[in-house]
Protein backbone atom coordinates (compact mmCIF):
# COMPACT_ATOMS: atom_id res chain seq x y z
CA UNK A 1 0.00 0.00 0.00
CA UNK A 2 1.36 3.36 -0.72
CA UNK A 3 0.03 6.20 1.55
CA UNK A 4 0.88 10.15 0.30
CA UNK A 5 1.01 12.79 3.52
CA UNK A 6 0.99 16.13 2.74
CA UNK A 7 3.44 16.17 0.05
CA UNK A 8 5.00 19.22 -1.19
CA UNK A 9 7.52 20.06 -3.82
CA UNK A 10 8.15 23.95 -5.14
CA UNK A 11 10.71 25.06 -7.87
CA UNK A 12 12.47 28.32 -7.84
CA UNK A 13 10.03 29.48 -5.00
CA UNK A 14 6.14 27.83 -7.40
CA UNK A 15 5.04 25.99 -5.69
CA UNK A 16 3.87 22.80 -7.61
CA UNK A 17 2.84 20.37 -5.25
CA UNK A 18 0.73 22.01 -2.42
CA UNK A 19 0.09 19.32 0.37
CA UNK A 20 -1.00 16.12 -1.32
CA UNK A 21 -3.45 13.51 0.76
CA UNK A 22 -3.73 10.03 -1.18
CA UNK A 23 -3.40 6.35 -0.51
CA UNK A 24 -2.94 3.64 -3.21
CA UNK A 25 -4.41 0.27 -2.07
CA UNK A 26 -2.66 -3.12 -2.92
CA UNK A 27 -2.95 -4.39 -6.74
CA UNK A 28 -5.01 -1.16 -7.25
CA UNK A 29 -4.52 0.94 -10.10
CA UNK A 30 -4.68 4.21 -9.76
CA UNK A 31 -5.63 7.16 -12.12
CA UNK A 32 -4.28 10.77 -11.57
CA UNK A 33 -5.81 12.95 -14.02
CA UNK A 34 -5.52 16.36 -14.81
CA UNK A 35 -4.65 18.88 -17.49
CA UNK A 36 -1.09 19.39 -18.80
CA UNK A 37 0.53 21.96 -16.48
CA UNK A 38 -0.74 20.68 -13.21
CA UNK A 39 2.10 18.65 -11.48
CA UNK A 40 1.22 15.60 -12.61
CA UNK A 41 4.52 14.39 -13.11
CA UNK A 42 6.75 15.99 -10.66
CA UNK A 43 3.93 13.94 -8.75
CA UNK A 44 4.69 10.49 -9.73
CA UNK A 45 8.44 11.12 -10.46
CA UNK A 46 8.04 12.34 -6.88
CA UNK A 47 6.38 8.95 -5.34
CA UNK A 48 9.72 6.91 -6.45
CA UNK A 49 12.07 9.93 -5.31
CA UNK A 50 13.40 10.63 -9.05
CA UNK A 51 12.49 14.26 -7.36
CA UNK A 52 12.99 15.01 -3.97
CA UNK A 53 10.00 16.24 -2.14
CA UNK A 54 10.47 19.63 0.10
CA UNK A 55 8.08 17.88 2.47
CA UNK A 56 5.22 15.30 3.24
CA UNK A 57 5.68 11.77 3.78
CA UNK A 58 5.57 8.89 1.49
CA UNK A 59 4.89 5.40 2.96
CA UNK A 60 5.01 2.17 1.39
CA UNK A 61 3.66 -0.49 3.27
CA UNK A 62 4.14 1.48 6.23
CA UNK A 63 8.24 2.56 6.17
CA UNK A 64 8.74 6.30 4.60
CA UNK A 65 10.37 6.47 1.54
CA UNK A 66 11.82 10.01 2.08
CA UNK A 67 13.72 8.53 5.33
CA UNK A 68 15.48 5.58 2.93
CA UNK A 69 19.22 5.68 2.89
CA UNK A 70 20.95 5.43 -0.37
CA UNK A 71 21.05 1.36 0.49
CA UNK A 72 17.51 1.22 1.34
CA UNK A 73 16.27 3.22 -1.92
CA UNK A 74 18.56 1.25 -4.28
CA UNK A 75 16.61 -1.90 -2.66
CA UNK A 76 13.56 -0.11 -2.84
CA UNK A 77 14.10 0.46 -7.02
CA UNK A 78 14.73 -2.60 -7.18
CA UNK A 79 10.54 -3.58 -6.94
CA UNK A 80 9.09 -0.92 -9.33
CA UNK A 81 9.31 -0.05 -12.68
CA UNK A 82 8.75 3.29 -14.41
CA UNK A 83 7.08 3.61 -17.44
CA UNK A 84 8.05 6.75 -19.18
CA UNK A 85 6.30 9.07 -21.28
CA UNK A 86 9.09 9.31 -23.66
CA UNK A 87 10.23 5.24 -22.94
CA UNK A 88 13.50 6.18 -21.99
CA UNK A 89 15.12 3.52 -23.79
CA UNK A 90 18.64 3.40 -23.72
CA UNK A 91 19.71 4.98 -27.15
CA UNK A 92 23.11 2.59 -27.31
CA UNK A 93 21.81 -0.55 -25.93
CA UNK A 94 19.18 -2.99 -28.77
CA UNK A 95 16.04 -3.80 -27.75
CA UNK A 96 17.64 -7.44 -26.06
CA UNK A 97 20.15 -5.38 -23.90
CA UNK A 98 17.73 -3.20 -22.64
CA UNK A 99 15.59 -5.83 -21.65
CA UNK A 100 18.30 -7.54 -20.13
CA UNK A 101 19.82 -5.13 -18.70
CA UNK A 102 17.95 -5.55 -14.86
CA UNK A 103 18.83 -9.52 -15.03
CA UNK A 104 22.07 -8.85 -15.73
CA UNK A 105 23.20 -6.38 -13.51
CA UNK A 106 20.85 -6.99 -10.42
CA UNK A 107 19.98 -11.01 -11.27
CA UNK A 108 23.51 -11.52 -12.16
CA UNK A 109 21.37 -14.28 -14.30
CA UNK A 110 23.03 -16.14 -17.24
CA UNK A 111 22.19 -15.23 -20.80
CA UNK A 112 20.85 -18.68 -21.12
CA UNK A 113 18.59 -17.84 -18.51
CA UNK A 114 17.98 -14.58 -19.65
CA UNK A 115 17.08 -15.02 -23.09
CA UNK A 116 13.28 -16.86 -22.79
CA UNK A 117 12.36 -14.40 -20.05
CA UNK A 118 13.32 -11.69 -22.61
CA UNK A 119 11.11 -13.07 -25.61
CA UNK A 120 8.22 -14.37 -23.94
CA UNK A 121 8.52 -10.34 -22.32
CA UNK A 122 8.40 -9.42 -25.73
CA UNK A 123 5.92 -11.75 -26.85
CA UNK A 124 3.52 -10.58 -23.78
CA UNK A 125 3.37 -6.75 -25.97
CA UNK A 126 3.13 -8.56 -29.22
CA UNK A 127 6.34 -8.20 -30.42
CA UNK A 128 8.62 -10.73 -32.31
CA UNK A 129 12.31 -11.80 -32.08
CA UNK A 130 12.57 -9.33 -35.36
CA UNK A 131 13.22 -6.55 -33.34
CA UNK A 132 15.90 -8.03 -30.71
CA UNK A 133 18.82 -6.25 -32.32
CA UNK A 134 16.85 -3.43 -33.29
CA UNK A 135 17.80 0.12 -31.41
CA UNK A 136 15.38 2.28 -30.17
CA UNK A 137 15.63 4.75 -33.07
CA UNK A 138 14.59 2.22 -35.39
CA UNK A 139 11.22 1.69 -33.81
CA UNK A 140 7.66 3.58 -34.19
CA UNK A 141 6.71 5.71 -30.48
CA UNK A 142 4.39 2.63 -30.23
CA UNK A 143 6.84 0.24 -30.59
CA UNK A 144 9.33 1.80 -28.18
CA UNK A 145 6.13 2.25 -25.64
CA UNK A 146 5.79 -1.80 -25.66
CA UNK A 147 9.14 -2.21 -25.36
CA UNK A 148 8.87 -0.03 -22.11
CA UNK A 149 6.25 -2.28 -20.59
CA UNK A 150 8.08 -5.51 -22.13
CA UNK A 151 11.33 -4.58 -19.67
CA UNK A 152 8.35 -3.78 -16.73
CA UNK A 153 7.41 -7.17 -16.94
CA UNK A 154 10.86 -8.06 -16.81
CA UNK A 155 11.71 -6.62 -13.44
CA UNK A 156 8.20 -8.75 -11.96
CA UNK A 157 7.85 -5.43 -9.72
CA UNK A 158 5.38 -4.93 -7.20
CA UNK A 159 5.14 -1.19 -7.96
CA UNK A 160 4.41 0.21 -11.38
CA UNK A 161 4.71 3.90 -12.37
CA UNK A 162 3.09 5.11 -15.99
CA UNK A 163 3.88 9.01 -16.87
CA UNK A 164 1.87 9.85 -19.63
CA UNK A 165 1.72 6.15 -21.18
CA UNK A 166 -0.46 7.31 -24.46
CA UNK A 167 0.71 10.61 -25.06
CA UNK A 168 2.47 11.32 -28.91
CA UNK A 169 0.08 7.82 -29.50
CA UNK A 170 -2.67 7.70 -31.99
CA UNK A 171 -5.80 6.09 -31.12
CA UNK A 172 -4.80 2.34 -32.34
CA UNK A 173 -1.58 2.55 -30.09
CA UNK A 174 -3.08 4.36 -27.08
CA UNK A 175 -5.27 1.58 -27.23
CA UNK A 176 -2.68 -1.17 -27.20
CA UNK A 177 -1.39 0.61 -24.06
CA UNK A 178 -3.97 0.72 -22.40
CA UNK A 179 -4.99 -3.09 -22.86
CA UNK A 180 -1.23 -4.32 -22.08
CA UNK A 181 -1.60 -1.92 -18.89
CA UNK A 182 -4.56 -4.12 -17.58
CA UNK A 183 -2.96 -7.12 -19.13
CA UNK A 184 0.77 -6.41 -16.99
CA UNK A 185 -1.51 -5.87 -13.42
CA UNK A 186 -3.18 -8.59 -14.31
CA UNK A 187 -0.51 -11.00 -14.83
CA UNK A 188 2.00 -9.91 -11.81
CA UNK A 189 -0.51 -8.54 -9.38
CA UNK A 190 1.58 -4.87 -9.55
CA UNK A 191 0.40 -1.83 -7.62
CA UNK A 192 0.05 0.71 -10.31
CA UNK A 193 0.20 4.70 -10.60
CA UNK A 194 -0.77 6.30 -13.67
CA UNK A 195 -0.91 10.00 -14.34
CA UNK A 196 -2.47 11.02 -17.73
CA UNK A 197 -4.71 13.79 -18.83
CA UNK A 198 -6.40 11.19 -21.56
CA UNK A 199 -10.14 10.25 -20.04
CA UNK A 200 -10.41 7.43 -22.56
CA UNK A 201 -7.46 5.85 -20.50
CA UNK A 202 -8.39 6.68 -17.02
CA UNK A 203 -12.04 5.00 -18.20
CA UNK A 204 -10.42 2.01 -19.38
CA UNK A 205 -7.36 1.07 -16.83
CA UNK A 206 -8.41 2.66 -13.22
CA UNK A 207 -9.90 1.14 -10.44
CA UNK A 208 -9.70 4.54 -8.32
CA UNK A 209 -9.18 8.07 -9.83
CA UNK A 210 -7.66 11.05 -8.31
CA UNK A 211 -8.22 14.92 -9.69
CA UNK A 212 -4.98 17.01 -10.02
CA UNK A 213 -5.28 20.63 -10.57
CA UNK A 214 -3.52 23.53 -9.19
CA UNK A 215 -1.13 20.90 -7.49
CA UNK A 216 -4.13 19.54 -5.41
CA UNK A 217 -5.95 16.65 -5.07
CA UNK A 218 -9.89 17.49 -5.45
CA UNK A 219 -11.63 14.52 -5.86
CA UNK A 220 -10.63 10.66 -5.29
CA UNK A 221 -12.66 8.07 -5.70
CA UNK A 222 -14.07 4.95 -8.31
CA UNK A 223 -14.19 5.97 -12.09
CA UNK A 224 -18.31 5.50 -12.49
CA UNK A 225 -18.28 8.39 -10.15
CA UNK A 226 -16.78 10.50 -12.56
CA UNK A 227 -19.42 12.72 -14.40
CA UNK A 228 -18.63 15.03 -17.08
CA UNK A 229 -19.81 18.15 -14.37
CA UNK A 230 -16.59 16.88 -12.54
CA UNK A 231 -14.15 16.78 -15.57
CA UNK A 232 -15.86 20.96 -16.60
CA UNK A 233 -14.53 21.67 -13.34
CA UNK A 234 -10.98 20.17 -14.03
CA UNK A 235 -10.72 20.93 -17.66
CA UNK A 236 -10.84 24.08 -19.67
CA UNK A 237 -13.94 24.36 -22.47
CA UNK A 238 -12.87 21.96 -25.33
CA UNK A 239 -10.56 20.00 -23.55
CA UNK A 240 -12.82 17.33 -22.54
CA UNK A 241 -13.51 14.62 -24.54
CA UNK A 242 -13.41 10.78 -24.11
CA UNK A 243 -16.66 10.15 -22.66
Amino acid sequence: MIQVENLKKSFEGQAILKGIDLSVNNNETMVILGPSGQGKTVFIKALIRLLEPDSGRILYDGKDLIAFNKGELYQFRKQIAFVFQNSALFDFLDVCENLSLFLRMHKKMHPRQIEPIIRESLQFVGLGDDVLRKFPEELSGGMRKRVAIARALVKQPKYVFYDEPTTGLDKTNAEKVSELILMLKEKISATSVVVTHDISLMRTVSDRVALLKDGKIGFVGPREEITRETLDMLYSEGEVNGL
